[in-house]
């Protein structure tokens, strides 16, 4: 369990002689040593999550949102020698919502936007060292891999439909909806509203567009996303609203903070926060300034 309580500096030890005529005699008073409250322990388990996206097995091609195969087995290695345990989404669900169970320090690797490599380069590397990882899939893209009938490349292409079944009955991956087409910066923004765009508007064209996809995973991969992922982690009321009425027990965005799951409580489920692992640092650098957040609450 992480240390969840900031330590606080003792207040220095004031003495103040203060010296008092009373009559004919002399007193002196001294001020008690003072020390400031502890800062109360956060609720619920905290659950560090770490987003990933492209895998390259090319040092020359690390960025900001590419790794390499080597960094992932570093930071898994790294992870497990601090007691971390892999869980999905789902076990956070289960544990909230359906009377599960967590294990002491649980942590989550997710992956976004559904990268061929997630398969080709990870599948290895989680089998052998017995973690998880949670795959957000984007519906246009999956939807070109499937249908393009070209020869998949980890260099640039995405999961298929077919990728995507047999990933999962694996065991070593779960599945979010990253949406259909909303995954851009265009007119709109990720699932954000556009301007002029009124609430009816707003939530038609989300439902149009997510719960589509939720239908495509449904007709060819037997199963409907219970998580969402927000695209560049836009989000707002209305799409949390939405949402929620669509049946997602989960949401992930991108703010780099501690996330605390609470076991009743759904609503810590949602708007989860996420570490972007950037190839650009070391193992040991990315995941202990992770931790000093969840050290100082």
């Amino acid at each position: 369990m992480f240390k969840t309580i900031k330590l606080n500096k003792l207040l220095l030890v004031i003495l103040l002689p203060a010296v008092i005529a009373v009559g004919a005699g002399m007193t002196s008073t001294f001020a008690a040593q003072e020390e400031a409250p502890e800062k109360p322990k956060k609720e619920g388990i905290p659950v560090p999550i770490i987003m990933y996206h492209s895998i390259t097995l090319d040092d020359d091609n690390l960025g900001e949102y590419v790794v390499s195969l080597d960094q992932i087995e570093s930071d898994i290695q790294y992870l497990k020698q601090k007691n971390f345990t892999p869980v999905f989404i789902n076990d956070l669900i289960r544990y909230v919502n359906y009377d599960g169970e967590l294990p002491d320090k649980p942590i989550v690797l997710t992956f976004d936007d559904g990268f061929y490599n997630n398969r080709e380069y990870l599948y290895g590397l989680l089998k052998k060292e017995d973690f998880k990882a949670t795959i957000s899939v984007v519906g246009d893209y999956t939807i070109d891999a499937s249908e393009s009938g070209e020869k998949q490349s980890a260099l640039y292409s995405y999961l298929s439909w077919k990728d995507i079944t047999e990933m999962r009955e694996s065991g070593r991956y779960e599945f979010c909806n990253h949406s259909g087409s909303m995954h851009n910066l265009g007119e709109r923004r990720g699932v954000l509203k556009k301007e002029g765009e009124s609430s009816d508007e707003y939530r038609h064209a989300l439902i149009s567009d997510i719960d589509g996809l939720q239908k495509l995973f449904e007709t060819n991969c037997d199963f409907r996303p219970n998580v969402f992922t927000y695209p560049y982690g836009f989000n707002c009321d209305e799409s949390e609203e939405t949402l929620k009425a669509l049946g997602f027990e989960a949401t992930l965005g991108v703010e780099e903070k501690p996330n605390y799951i609470i076991r009743n409580d759904s609503e810590c489920l949602y708007r989860l926060n996420r570490y972007n692992r950037s190839g650009m640092t070391d193992t040991v650098s990315f995941v202990e300034n992770m931790m000093k957040d969840f050290e100082n609450g």
